[in-house]
């Protein structure tokens, strides 16, 4: 890989050109609401959109293509593999990434241009999204992710307070980058089928580039609707967690370490010897559980979410380096 020092520090053109890049697969009830809030975006340059259909089993891709998009194929069928099918297609001289369950409001993209036009070097900008819900789980994704007991980072979750301004951050939700700069980094990492993102800022920062936190850029997020569709998501995120922290174990932060302990609470209380120690944790944990419950909208079910994000991520981080383990025996058979 191209370390980024070897590119230039140059600003962008004055007009550049923007292409939004959009990974879907089985996304026919939004991908519509999705490309026409994109073709709305006002830019001097002018904006190309790419949407990587995974092979999708539904109408996605002929959906896409008669509301204006472009369609690039990715066989695959995975996320990651979508947007650098659509990173090589790319003629911009910025890429957005956004995803088919999302609306931009008007303004996203000249916002995401002009963080980029205040920075230098290798950079990627993003801002925060607001959970648009259609119902009651969805409701409850809302109130878990927006919570300080959520899954960190409640800054991407919320509106910024009065008067915040851009700040270096760890990573952003979706994120813009100069194309040339996109590249040189190598794009997605194809093997992160989550947390791929992270997974590109990380390598972003590690070769001296910069991830930063822009308030002024936002956009509509539509969450699982489903308890069922949380777990697998939250499940996802903790494998390919593992995954990071296999390859790269500084990326580990101390909150991360937080739904383990939850897990091996959980497990010591079967034990007669820790149970006195365990017991008392637990019940703290159901207690900041019922307190959340009793000041959200959704009640028990905004609990219920914030519990399956963090015994589910827990568990599929246990699961994602028990299955690394049995790949590294195999091969050394």
């Amino acid at each position: 890989m191209t370390d980024v020092h070897d590119f230039h520090d140059a600003a962008l053109p004055v007009r550049p050109r923007v292409s939004v890049i959009v990974p879907a697969r089985n996304e026919e009830e939004t991908i519509e609401a999705c490309v026409r809030s994109i073709l709305e975006q006002q830019v001097d340059g002018g904006v190309e959109l790419l949407v990587a259909d995974g092979s999708s089993t539904d109408r996605t891709a002929a959906l896409a293509r008669a509301a204006g998009a472009t369609v690039v194929p990715n066989p695959r069928g995975i996320t990651p593999a979508g947007l650098n099918a659509a990173l090589k297609r790319a003629r911009g001289d910025v890429v957005v990434r956004f995803d088919a369950h999302a609306e931009m409001p008007p303004g996203y993209v000249q916002a995401c241009v002009d963080a980029l036009a205040r920075e230098r070097g290798p950079v990627c900008v993003g801002g925060w999204r607001r959970v648009e819900a259609r119902g009651p789980w969805g409701r409850a994704v809302a109130a878990a992710l927006a919570s300080r007991f959520g899954v960190g980072n409640p800054r991407l979750w919320r509106p910024p307070r009065p008067g915040e301004t851009p700040t270096e951050v760890e990573t952003v939700a979706l994120g813009s980058w100069p194309t040339e700069e996109l590249r040189a980094v190598g794009g997605w990492n194809d093997d992160f089928v989550r947390n791929q993102d992270f997974e590109l800022n990380h390598r972003l920062r590690r070769t001296g580039g910069r991830v930063v936190f822009e308030p002024r850029i936002w956009s509509l997020y539509r969450p699982r609707e489903s308890f069922a569709a949380i777990v697998r998501q939250y499940w996802d995120y903790g494998r390919f967690k593992a995954l990071m922290l296999a390859r790269d174990p500084s990326s580990l932060q101390a909150r991360q370490l937080a739904p383990l302990g939850l897990l091996t609470t959980l497990a010591a209380t079967a034990a007669p010897k820790a149970r006195p120690l365990a017991a008392p944790a637990v019940a703290s944990y159901a207690a900041m559980l019922t307190v959340v419950a009793a000041r959200s909208r959704e009640g028990w079910r905004t609990a219920a979410t914030l519990a399956a994000m963090h015994l589910t991520w827990g568990a599929g981080l246990v699961a994602g380096f028990a299955q690394l383990g049995s790949r590294r025996l195999a091969g050394a058979r």
